[in-house]
């Protein structure tokens, strides 16, 4: 054998073992490990909560005989297995610390694996610190039985536990009697992930309410509360009402809002005649967020003098305020004449005057322009004159002008045949008018009767203050996925040489390659044949 011939030989087993090298001589067989915590299943990387020590099924599957398969949680080694086989499954019960806990999966089977997943285990139910309507600073229960005074009372608390409240369900349960029969109301709050504190109204009835709130962590862990929140209301209906003190009309309007702090029960109003109107009819004392206010809204008939009138509110506790007011009805009242400064003008020698007369009893209305110089009528208009008195006539009326400034006169004569004028200036450049008598002028004319002013309605205390019964925050937390939310894919201080595949993250396996020793050998073998045809073309 020459030495081009050893050298060439020399170099077909480099090349050999260079192509080996590049196709890596470690390669291990495909292994799949699939792992099941408390019935759910965990791929590599993954995190799962659970509230007491959990079920570990695992099941690995590979092409080559399984040598050794070790569990460790924390680190710390809790299950050792020598299968000897290609296939493995076993199913154990794990001691966990309340926490978080690693939980790794090394398996040998002609190259090394290794699996990791997080453990969330939480078996403390959560405690609540109460707030409202009664403290807890102790994390301890609540007291059996906390007096409130209010139909609208909050409950709230901050909450401690290890992962955080999911859930918060709260039910009020009220029993009250009927027509002789026993009923009970209902009513459910519900609050998805409170994140960490929670405040829910809660409507109430006179006397004794159950409430029973369960509170359900991440984990499943729930706490359940009874209590009983009692309302002992001593407190009378309000009333903000508007009544007129004098009229020269024989009806007025009575209008107003009569409010409780619990329930009202009935509202009444007797007339001057002594006829009662039940302006809100007794019923039950089942909770009712529509009976903490009511509207009045009752015309009354009036006979000339005075006249008493008395509204009654009772709550369904029984406490009772009662108004009497007295109306003046004076056929005799001065007419008022009102003047809108900013609508009455004078353009083309024309003066357009809008307002209004009210009160008392009008029998006819006539406008006239006078030149203020000369005391001389410019032009007259009958602004109203018919068969019947009238309480309100509306001036919206176009007389001649002056050449300068315009007097305008209102004549109204009343029920009686008394005269009443009232004298008002327009200048001639369409300024505002100025009152020379006793008529008022104002910006914007005033549209509500002149009798009686219209109050707004005030807040039936219909809604639950922004709050449905069940109350929803829409926030999540999270799903469970772990802190880097990669699984433990290169070498590590538990396991041999891994491949740094890491899991497939579609059916939680986990595939890694061993060493192929066939493959090695049938390398070497073709090492030798080509060295051996070299020396053969040598000699």
């Amino acid at each position: 054998m020459t030495r081009r011939s050893v050298r060439g030989a020399i170099w077909g087993i480099v090349l050999v073992i260079a192509i080996v090298g590049a196709a890596g001589v470690v390669v291990g067989e495909v292994q799949n490990t699939s792992v099941t915590v408390s019935g759910t299943d965990l791929a590599s990387g993954d995190t799962v909560r659970v509230d007491q020590h959990p079920t570990v099924d695992v099941s690995i599957e590979a092409d080559t005989a399984i040598e050794l398969v070790e569990v460790r949680v924390n680190g710390k080694i809790e299950k050792s297995f020598e299968p000897g086989s290609q296939s493995f499954s076993e199913s154990m019960n794990l001691e966990m610390d309340d926490g978080e806990n690693t939980l790794r999966i090394v398996v040998n089977a002609g190259g090394t694996s290794t699996y990791e997943a997080t453990v969330h285990k939480d078996s403390t139910s959560p405690y609540l610190e109460y707030t409202s309507p009664f403290a807890t600073p102790d994390l301890s229960s609540p007291p059996e039985s906390t007096t409130v005074s209010n139909a609208r009372t909050t409950l709230s608390a901050d909450i401690v536990d290890e992962f955080g409240v999911e859930t918060i369900e709260i039910e009020r349960r009220y029993d009250y009697t009927f027509a002789g029969q026993g009923e009970t109301s209902r009513e459910s709050y519900q609050i998805t992930n409170p994140d960490g504190s929670f405040s829910q109204e809660v409507f109430l009835g006179d006397g004794e309410n159950q409430i029973e709130a369960t509170y359900t962590d991440e984990a499943g862990n729930k706490r359940v509360h009874e209590f009983v929140l009692y309302v002992d209301d001593t407190q009378q209906p309000t009333m903000d009402l508007t009544v007129p003190e004098r009229t020269g009309t024989d009806e007025v309007r009575v209008q107003g809002t009569v409010s409780d702090n619990v329930k009202l029960d009935r509202v009444e109003l007797e007339g001057p005649t002594g006829s009662t109107t039940q302006v809100l009819q007794s019923t039950h004392a089942e909770p009712n967020r529509d009976r903490l206010s009511a509207e009045i809204n009752q015309v009354v008939s009036l006979n000339e003098g005075e006249n008493d009138i008395t509204i009654t509110a009772t709550d369904t506790a029984g406490n009772t305020v009662e108004r009497e007011y007295t109306i003046v009805y004076d056929r005799a009242i001065d007419p008022r004449v009102t003047i809108d400064s900013e609508r009455t003008t004078v353009e083309n020698g024309t003066v357009s005057v809008v307002g209004r007369i009210d009160r008392g009893e009008i029998g006819s209305v006539t406008m006239e322009s006078v030149d203020p110089e000369t005391e001389e009528i410019i032009d007259i208009t009958r602004v109203y004159g018919g068969d019947e008195t009238t309480s309100r006539v509306d001036i919206d009326h176009q007389l001649s002008a002056a050449d300068g400034e315009t007097q305008v006169r209102v004549i109204v004569t009343d029920s009686q045949g008394d005269q009443h004028t009232e004298t008002f200036s327009v200048g001639s450049g369409g300024g505002s008018a100025s009152t020379d008598g006793g008529a008022s002028t104002q910006s914007t004319p005033d549209d509500s009767a002149a009798l009686t002013e219209d109050v707004s309605d005030a807040s039936d205390g219909g809604s639950d203050a922004g709050a449905s019964s069940t109350t929803e925050d829409g926030s999540g937390a999270a799903d469970g996925s772990s802190d880097d939310g990669e699984s433990d894919s290169g070498a590590n201080d538990d396991a041999g040489t891994s491949d740094g595949s890491g899991s497939n993250g579609g059916d939680g396996a986990n595939e890694t390659s061993g060493s192929i020793p066939g493959f090695t050998v049938v390398t070497a073998l073709l090492a030798f044949v080509l060295i051996g045809a070299r020396l053969r073309r040598t000699e």
